[in-house]
């Protein structure tokens, strides 16, 4: 079921809670005293076990990009493909399952693949952490394993998705393979990026990879993701989405959404 095209207002909510949620961050700090004020604010949160994350894009992942993508709203979209799916366990079109190609299932993405951090059991609780967890086609998923994200050189362009998530050499390192999400998803994945960063700042102990070492994101990396956070800015969605796990899930907030300019007053992730 491809994407359809309907329209709803998402209800985004400002007020008194969020600012108090970051009282005891110092607005002014920079670089690392501000990395680690908020180390300590937003690393404590209510950990859901990794079935609760299926139910919990129900609701959490209403505010993607492309929905409502079904004239049944519970329909949601995903951050691999053009596809609509039914949060239920299906033989096709629902949660996997098994896959052969795009459209099959969508499963729970690991944005930071879970093997740069040793591994479902080594995540610190990072392995089921909504700003760590999206729904994704699962045949793309499969494909895109851990690659690091990255641009990537349109003439290597080796396989291109149903919402334009492109896999092919990385603009930075032509011998690498690389990553591309959607243009929609760019500022949204950099944001998670620097969230993980700070959330699990020194609680990883593995892995040294192409775009990581344990919770430091790599040059090469940061700058690309830099440049999405800039060219795809915070919207009413993703403030929206941040509402909802705070208020119903997680209890916690991914500070970049709610700041965006502290990104810039962190000078490494």
């Amino acid at each position: 079921v491809f994407i359809l095209i309907f329209f709803v207002e998402v209800p985004v909510v400002y007020g008194d809670d969020v600012d108090t949620y970051y009282q005891s961050i110092d607005p002014t700090a920079r670089d690392d005293v501000l990395k680690a004020q908020l180390h300590d604010l937003i690393n404590p949160h209510d950990v859901l076990s990794y079935d609760d994350i299926w139910t919990a894009f129900k609701s959490v992942d209403k505010f993607l990009p492309g929905y409502p993508c079904n004239e049944n709203l519970t329909f949601i979209p995903d951050v691999y493909s053009a596809y609509c799916w039914e949060p239920e366990k299906l033989t096709t079109g629902g949660e996997c399952g098994n896959y052969k190609k795009e459209g099959d299932c969508y499963n729970r993405e690991h944005l930071w693949p879970k093997s740069w951090f040793g591994g479902f059991d080594n995540g610190e609780n990072a392995q089921t952490d909504l700003f760590e967890l999206w729904p994704s086609d699962g045949y793309v998923n499969g494909l895109r394993g851990d690659l690091p994200l990255g641009d990537v050189i349109v003439s290597s362009i080796s396989y291109n998705s149903t919402n334009k998530s492109l896999i092919g050499k990385c603009v930075e390192d032509s011998n690498s393979k690389c990553f591309e999400p959607s243009s929609v998803f760019k500022g949204d994945f950099a944001r998670s990026y620097f969230y993980l960063a700070t959330a699990y700042w020194n609680e990883w102990s593995c892995c040294d990879t192409e775009g990581v070492n344990g919770s430091d994101i790599k040059t090469w990396m940061e700058n690309s993701l830099r440049v999405w956070h800039l060219n795809d800015p915070v919207d009413d969605n993703e403030r929206a989405r941040n509402n909802e796990i705070y208020s119903n899930w997680q209890h916690n907030r991914n500070p970049f959404i709610d700041h965006p300019e502290w990104v810039d007053q962190i000078s490494n992730f």
